[in-house]
């Protein structure tokens, strides 16, 4: 089978583009060491980039006195994406949207509170959006429920239960769409900045409705062959987690660790970030005084404790449409 020369080109300018991306700035002659490309494909390249406002002209400027080296900077304004998160709050229904760059940086955010949580609660945030940064181009959502094949399969919510969710904004703004459970995206947020060979597992406790888990394996968000991984409320512990008193630290300590022993059983994970509003140093000591077993207390792993998933999950959200965006993924849904 040939090589097709213009996915090579492609290929080439995309290896180019992104390298430049994590460099932040560059040279001709650096990048081509970095990529393996020669020198006047990296320079034709991102002459085109330039001529496309993805790359722009920095400086001319030489590290040993001779001739001056011009300088590239990506430019990551020139595309943007679009979290929006929809949680429940103290009671209150909430989305929080937030743009933001090819560096992940947010350059835009918004908050409101809803009635009820549906269709029009999300439009109305990315009207607001695209009204105010028109070069969004991937929009990421966040869901405390499970999705399949881009339809609502469950979800706190329910007006957008059995929704086909991806086709409905695809087709009204003509933008790919990524669909996340809530903790899911909170733990690939976590887990940004954590070794990527790590096991983690996020564990949220909003009182409101059952915890609900995400899992991450070998930097990968593990969702099971129907999308229930993690889905807490399934498994037969015999705890009541609504009824619960949260404020008595021997009861939710001792249900909370035999919750993480399951864990352990199974995925075996380094860490484990618990999110909830409750975790007092009282709780935090029932936690580990209550561990079923010393060779649970052997392997039972690290524990780190969130007062909110809300800046993990859009960190997760941004980065999921960040690395979508660099692998193609575009929008024509007409």
């Amino acid at each position: 089978m040939g090589i097709n020369m213009l996915d090579m080109k492609q290929s080439n300018a995309q290896t180019v583009l992104w390298k430049l991306c994590s460099c932040r700035t560059s040279t001709v002659k650096d990048l081509a060491q970095l990529t393996g490309l020669s020198y006047a494909t990296v320079g034709n390249i991102l002459t085109d980039f330039v001529n496309s406002k993805e790359v722009m002209l920095g400086e001319m400027l030489s590290a040993t006195g001779g001739r001056p080296s011009q300088f590239y900077t990506f430019n990551a304004e020139h595309a943007h994406v679009l979290a929006l998160s929809a949680r429940t709050r103290e009671g209150k229904h909430m989305i929080r949207a937030c743009a933001g760059n090819l560096y992940g940086e947010l350059v835009w955010q918004a908050e409101q509170c809803f009635d009820d949580i549906q269709l029009a609660s999300f439009e109305h945030m990315i009207d607001s959006a695209l009204h105010t940064c028109p070069s969004i181009r991937i929009l990421s959502f966040s869901l405390p429920g499970v999705e399949r094949d881009g339809v609502i399969i469950t979800n706190d919510y329910a007006r957008l239960r059995g929704v086909s969710f991806t086709k409905h904004f695809q087709e009204k703004y003509h933008l790919p769409v990524i669909i996340e459970n809530d903790v899911n995206a909170a733990v690939s947020g976590y887990g940004k900045n954590v070794e990527t060979d790590s096991a983690i597992a996020g564990i949220y406790f909003p009182r409101y409705f059952s915890p609900g888990a995400g899992i991450i394996i070998d930097g990968k968000v593990l969702k099971g062959a129907c999308g229930f991984a993690g889905e807490i409320s399934l498994s037969p512990l015999g705890i009541d987690w609504i009824s619960m008193d949260y404020e008595n630290p021997q009861e939710v300590g001792a249900a909370i660790s035999r919750l993480i022993s399951v864990f352990c059983g199974i995925i075996n994970p380094k860490y484990v970030v618990l999110y909830g509003d409750f975790f007092t140093e009282s709780v935090k000591e029932a936690i580990t005084e209550e561990i079923p077993g010393e060779a649970l207390r052997n392997i039972f792993p690290s524990i780190i404790y969130q007062d909110d998933l809300d800046c993990d999950i859009i960190t997760g959200l941004i980065t999921q449409a960040v690395s979508a965006y660099q692998s193609g993924l575009k929008g024509d849904f007409t």
